[in-house]
C-alpha cells in the first residue's frame, strides 16, 4: 500500500508472490472452505491487489479464474459486496469483458 516509500520491499513481495503461486493458493482456500475470517482475508489480499493495479498480479487473477470464485462469493454473501467494493466494481467489469 506504501510502495513509493518502500520499492524494494513492495519488489520483493511482488516477486515471491509470483514464485509462491501467492494467487493460486488464496483462490484455492477460497474454493475449499466457508466464508471465515481466512477467506475474508483472501479477499482483502485480492482487493489490495486491484488497487494496487498492479498489472501482472491483476493478469494472473484473471488467468487463475479468481473472477469467477469471487462472484460466486459475493452472490453467496452480499454483503462482501459492501465490505468489498472494488471486488464487485472489478467482477462487473469482468463480465462485461467476458474475463
Amino acid at each position: 500500500m506504501l510502495k513509493k516509500n518502500s520499492p524494494q520491499i513492495y519488489t520483493e513481495m511482488l516477486m515471491y508472490s509470483r514464485r509462491h503461486f501467492l494467487i493460486r493458493n488464496e483462490m484455492n482456500l477460497l474454493q475449499t472452505a466457508s466464508m471465515t475470517n481466512k477467506e475474508a482475508t483472501s479477499l482483502l489480499l485480492f482487493a489490495i491487489i486491484l488497487e494496487s493495479n498492479e498489472e501482472d498480479l491483476i493478469y494472473v487473477m484473471v488467468q487463475e479464474g479468481v473472477t469467477r470464485i469471487i462472484k460466486n462469493h459475493l452472490k453467496e454473501y452480499p454483503s462482501l459486496n459492501k465490505r468489498f467494493p472494488i471486488l464487485h466494481q472489478f467482477i462487473s467489469g469482468a463480465t462485461k469483458s467476458r474475463f
